[in-house]
């Protein structure tokens, strides 16, 4: 008699364990992925709100000082996306090889400072008490005072950026100075034209060196550039090198640090993840 035999055919399972396993990884990685996408997207969105909140900041403030300087005569260039104010039309300009304003500009630097005590106020984190202003008596002659125009007030929520630094730049045309100058060279030159008109506005209007930052620092300051940022190539035109510069420099507001901690959105995120893993 013949005896048949069924033999069943061996079936491995480590294959499909294996796919099973591949496929589980390739879902982790995904979702890993999309966290990671949504972050990003998320930080973007943040970066990108911010950067346009510092832009109308700088953009009003700038506008708002050259409102102030054009109704006094003062002709003014507003570079927004520099944070520059440029005393253009010789507004405040230097003989060569000094580094005292011309005199017929004198006034000019008193409107100025008028300008800044009016406006900056409003962009500062704090400003100091002074005990005692000095009386309009005692001021120079080139100083102007109030210009009796309704007090200025700006709407923080909606320009919430302050300033941080406002530097004073001191700029020189490229011709050497003269033989027996005091001044070693236009670098030297430009940042005494700086500190020069820093003076000036100081004793015209005390109160806007008492304005400080968030790290309680003064705000005013200067800085010297020599010849190495001309406006004018033409050497007919070099006295308008000899300039003054205005740079505004913002910080983001004080809920807003500048090494931002992560994200209410992106602990949740990981939250998500961490309970999606285990």
């Amino acid at each position: 008699m013949t005896r048949h035999v069924q033999i069943e055919p061996h079936v491995d399972n480590r294959s499909d364990n294996y796919l099973a396993t591949v496929s589980d990884l390739v879902s982790a990685l995904i979702f890993v992925f999309i966290i990671m996408l949504a972050v990003f997207a998320y930080q973007l969105a943040q970066r990108t709100s911010e950067l346009m909140a510092s832009q109308e900041t700088m953009e009003r403030m700038l506008l708002d000082i050259k409102d102030h300087l054009e109704a006094s005569g003062v002709r003014v260039e507003v570079l927004v996306e520099q944070g520059v104010l440029r005393l253009a039309e010789n507004s405040i300009n230097f003989s060569s090889g000094s580094e005292v304003p011309v005199s017929a500009h004198h006034r000019n630097v008193g409107h100025l400072a008028r300008a800044l005590a009016e406006v900056l106020p409003c962009y500062v984190a704090t400003g100091e008490m002074l005990e005692e202003v000095s009386s309009d008596d005692l001021r120079p002659s080139y100083c102007t005072v109030s210009s009796g125009a309704e007090e200025y007030h700006c709407n923080q929520e909606e320009y919430p950026w302050l300033l941080e630094t406002l530097l004073v730049e001191g700029h020189t045309d490229n011709v050497p100075v003269a033989e027996g100058n005091r001044f070693l060279n236009n670098l030297e030159l430009s940042s005494m034209r700086a500190a020069t008109v820093q003076r000036m506005i100081a004793q015209c209007e005390p109160s806007v060196l008492t304005l400080r930052n968030y790290d309680r620092q003064p705000v005013l300051s200067t800085s010297g550039y020599g010849p190495t940022r001309p406006v004018a190539d033409d050497p007919a035109d070099f006295q308008h090198n000899r300039r003054i510069d205005l740079r505004f420099l913002l910080e983001p507001p004080l809920g807003m640090s500048r090494t931002r901690r992560r994200s209410d959105v992106e602990s949740e995120l990981e939250r998500t993840y961490n309970r999606r893993v285990r």
